[in-house]
């Protein structure tokens, strides 16, 4: 090694510990001196605390239904002749849909017309023979009164007497008695015929309603080859055209009323009293008398992904009184309004998918705060809010919450009141009492470091600002390195003049 060279390699030991002397112990270092940060203030945001209304609304979807919708059925059998309405029509309660082929059918009618005729022209015709056996029975009856006097006179004076002799030969007297047996047998038979003449009249009059009763089902199958409408409503479907054969168990319309609508959901029982009240903490009435009914009032309120910002209002109708076995859920049906508050002409449809919104609980005094707030620990939940330009710590409980914002009850002494300004943005490592500075809505807001990491080892060093250490020169003589002091060699520093051996 060249004289040149173990001079260079002895600057490069010995100059850094010239540039660094032994510390003294005191804080007065001129870099580290240079280079403390001094803590700020935490920035953060806030917003203030309101007293509003908070609402307990369970969230649920189902399709809505028509209270009244129903398919209407081919009463007969036949060939449909005519179609008279079309979907989308408005109809009213007996109004003509269709027609099928009546020919046969008003044939059977006037056949029974024919019958019924007749069954009411042999009435009069019984009456008339039932007076005459009347009068043939009277007749009968003065005729044997007659023969039974002349019989009983025959017979006294048949008889001798002393003082006379018999006026009546015993032929005269055989022939008396029977022409009186004759006449009682008369009356008999005159008996018979009216009471034969009253059984046909009586079987006239039975065979009378029998026609009446032909001709009424001839009529009601030739009333059936007309489908009507049963109540007033809107055409939702045809399905059947011209020309179709149809029996009596085919679908031929489709019939509903799209003023009564009504949705059907169903609810796990674990929500049963918030329906019926018994947990006593909503607020319900019974919209409905029924059994199940709920015993208070159910805020309910609709909307549909095709009526976009649109909600209609509804109430709970009724309440299942059973719990389902297989999937332990109660039904809830509840009705809607057919128009949207405020905007009449957009209007539910029967089949529309629908989300609901059901209000069981009702808090128009609740101290409410947004969400982020809150910050959790294991099972506590606090707020920081700001007082004096420092973070105070409050522990509250959540009670009903929304999309953004929760309800919140104070717990044990800490204080939290309406106008209250509450930190959102920059709580996550906030400490109780640290001072804090509001920052605008525009400024943005770090997350604040723990007060224990700004005091590691006394203060903490800047890296970026720390001054580069002087490149030796080619020429430098270094002076000898005094006795104790720290050697230091820094590997990334090429050694001047070449190659160290």
């Amino acid at each position: 090694m060249t004289t040149a060279q173990r001079f260079a390699t002895l600057a490069l030991l010995v100059f850094p510990a010239a540039c660094n002397p032994i510390s003294d112990g005191s804080d007065s270092h001129p870099i580290e001196a240079a280079t403390i940060k001094k803590r700020d203030p935490a920035r953060v945001r806030v917003e203030p605390v309101v007293r509003r209304e908070m609402l307990r609304i369970l969230e649920t979807t189902t399709r809505v239904e028509s209270e009244q919708q129903v398919e209407v059925m081919a009463r007969s059998s036949g060939l449909v002749v005519e179609v008279l309405v079309e979907e989308g029509d408005r109809v009213v309660r007996g109004q003509v849909f269709a027609r099928l082929d009546t020919r046969e059918l008003a044939i059977a009618a006037a056949d029974a017309e024919v019958a019924l005729d007749e069954a009411r022209a042999a009435e009069p015709r019984l009456e008339l023979a039932v007076r005459e056996a009347q009068a043939r029975l009277t007749v009968s009856e003065r005729s044997h009164g007659q023969t039974q006097r002349d019989y009983d006179r025959n017979v006294a004076i048949s008889q001798p007497s002393p003082d006379r002799p018999a006026l009546l030969s015993p032929k005269d007297l055989e022939a008396s008695r029977l022409a009186r047996d004759n006449a009682e047998g008369e009356v008999r038979n005159s008996a018979l015929a009216l009471e034969r003449v009253q059984l046909d009249q009586g079987n006239a009059k039975t065979a009378l309603q029998r026609a009446e009763l032909t001709l009424e089902r001839a009529r009601l199958n030739l009333a059936n080859m007309s489908i009507t409408a049963p109540f007033d409503g809107v055409l939702a479907a045809r399905n059947i055209n011209v020309g179709d054969t149809i029996s009596g168990s085919t679908s031929a319309f489709r019939l509903t009323n799209p003023e009564r609508l009504r949705a059907v959901f169903y609810r796990p029982q674990r929500e049963l009293g918030l329906f019926t009240g018994t947990d006593g903490s909503t607020q319900l009435a019974a919209s409905g008398a029924s059994e199940g009914a709920v015993a208070a009032e159910v805020g309910l309120f609709a909307s549909a992904e095709a009526l976009p910002g649109r909600r209609f209002g509804g109430t709970i109708l009724r309440i299942a009184p059973t719990i389902d076995a297989q999937s332990g859920n109660f039904r809830v049906t509840a009705q809607l309004n057919q128009a949207a508050e405020g905007t009449p002409h957009a209007q539910l449809l029967p089949g529309m998918l629908v989300r609901l919104e059901i209000i069981t609980e009702r808090h128009p005094d609740a101290l409410v705060i947004p969400k982020r707030a809150l910050r959790r620990e294991g099972d506590t939940t606090t707020v920081f809010v700001v007082r004096e330009n420092r973070a105070v710590r409050v522990a509250v409980a959540e009670v009903l919450s929304d999309d953004e914002s929760v309800e919140v009850r104070v717990v044990g002494d800490g204080r939290l009141e309406p106008g209250d300004s509450v930190i959102v943005v920059g709580n996550r490592d906030l400490e109780d009492g640290v001072e804090v500075t509001v920052a605008d809505a525009s400024e943005p807001v770090p997350q604040a470091v723990p007060a224990a990491e700004h005091a590691q080892d006394g203060a903490a060093l800047d890296e970026n600002k720390a001054p580069p250490l002087p490149e030796p020169g080619p020429e430098v003589q270094p002076p000898a390195p005094s006795e104790g002091a720290p050697s230091t060699a820094r590997s990334d520093a090429p050694p001047a003049g070449g190659d160290v051996q």
